[in-house]
This record gives structure tokens, C-alpha cells and sequence, in this order.
């Protein structure tokens, strides 16, 4: 299957404004949709793949095994990814939060479930949009992974060798086309950070940073 042209794109936007109930809607309901256009562009693309269905919330669960408060952070702009990361072609999604959050460890996976592939993680992510944490929140856990107040500190260094984390709300994609987001593991005893291709898959072993309660 090919990639949809710009006239098939076009026309489905202006099939999909012809058929909404503007007449329904307050401006502060459009605003917050163009406020929220990174996060409602990312349902948008789940609902085609769906079949033109709403898409569920799914197996999102938080795991309970860490806590951190995270200040308030920028989204990292394309010039600045690039300048760590060459191979970095574009930004297809950045949707993660910029206020303070709490970092939490969450999965998506079923109880029973030992992994899933690509395309399964990246639909199962998707009603997450806007929870989920990116480069600025793992770069920022990288740094200061030392620092970080009891119980904290100890609970993060436990997990070293016995989880990986992703943090998805970013998706970026390569000069070949390959699309991934950063993700942090062990290496020589400390936290470190990689990159989580998005065809690979998502086993009992990874963690989702996630904005919790």
C-alpha cells in the first residue's frame, strides 16, 4: 500500500469539515482543538487506522514503582535534536507536557501479555497523547538522576537491569525514514539514553514515563 497523496489528504480534511457540526461547537471548544492540534492530530491518524472507529483507551495501566516530581521543561526544537542527534530528519509528533508533571511508570500491556509489536504499541499509545513524556523529561531524568530526594533516588537505581523506559510523546523520524522516540536503560550502572525504533516492539520489561496523578 502507498502513501496517500496530497489531493487524497486534502480531500479527506475538506470531506471531514464539510461534515462537521460547526454549528455545535463554542469557540473555546475550537480553540482548545487548535491549542491541542499535535494531540488531536495523533487520535485523528489512530480513528483512519482504526477503521474509522473511535479508538478505546485500552490496557493503559499505571505500574506503581516510581515517583518523581519534574519541573516544568520546553519542548526541545528541531535544531536542537539535531545538533545531538544528526540523523534526525523531522518532528512527526511532539505532544508532551510542559508544565511540571509527576513522573510515573505506567505499561500497556495485559496482565498476561508478554509483548506486542510495533504497530499494536503505537495504537495502544495514542488515547495517551498528552500524558505521555518526552526528550526534555528523559533528558532532564539523565541529569539528575543523582539528585534526586529519597525514596526516589534508591527506588530509581532498583530498577536499574530490570526495566527500560520509553518516553513517547515525542516521535521523531530518521533522514531513512525509520520513526522513533527516546527511551533510557541500564548501561554500566547508571541510567542512559537510546532511541526505541517504532516497529520494534514493547515487552513486560519496558515502562511508559507517563504524567500521573
Amino acid at each position: 500500500m502507498g502513501k496517500p497523496s496530497v489531493e487524497q489528504q486534502f480531500a479527506m480534511l475538506a470531506a471531514i469539515g464539510a461534515n462537521t457540526d460547526w454549528g455545535s461547537l463554542t469557540t473555546e471548544e475550537l480553540q482548545l482543538g487548535i491549542t491541542e492540534a499535535a494531540r488531536a492530530g495523533a487520535e485523528f491518524t489512530a480513528f483512519v487506522r482504526n477503521g474509522c472507529q473511535t479508538v478505546t483507551a485500552g490496557p493503559f495501566r499505571e505500574t506503581g514503582e516510581l515517583t518523581i516530581e519534574i519541573p516544568a521543561l520546553r519542548r526541545p526544537t528541531l535544531q536542537e535534536i539535531k545538533a545531538t542527534y544528526p540523523w534526525v530528519d523531522r518532528i512527526e509528533l511532539d505532544a508532551s507536557p510542559t508544565s511540571p508533571v509527576i513522573l510515573r511508570l505506567a505499561t500497556v500491556l495485559l496482565p498476561r501479555e508478554e509483548a506486542v509489536n510495533g504497530a499494536n504499541y503505537e495504537r495502544r499509545l495514542i488515547p495517551h497523547q498528552g500524558l505521555l513524556l518526552g526528550l526534555q523529561h528523559r533528558d532532564w531524568l539523565i541529569s539528575h538522576q543523582d539528585e534526586l530526594p529519597e525514596p526516589a533516588q534508591s527506588v530509581l537505581k532498583s530498577l536499574l537491569g530490570k526495566v527500560y523506559i520509553d518516553f513517547p510523546g515525542i516521535i521523531v523520524v530518521h533522514s531513512d525514514g525509520v520513526r522513533s522516540f527516546p527511551d533510557c536503560y541500564e548501561d554500566a550502572g547508571r541510567w542512559d539514553g537510546s532511541w526505541h525504533w517504532l516497529d520494534g516492539v514493547f515487552d513486560q520489561y519496558g515502562r511508559l514515563a507517563v504524567s500521573g496523578k
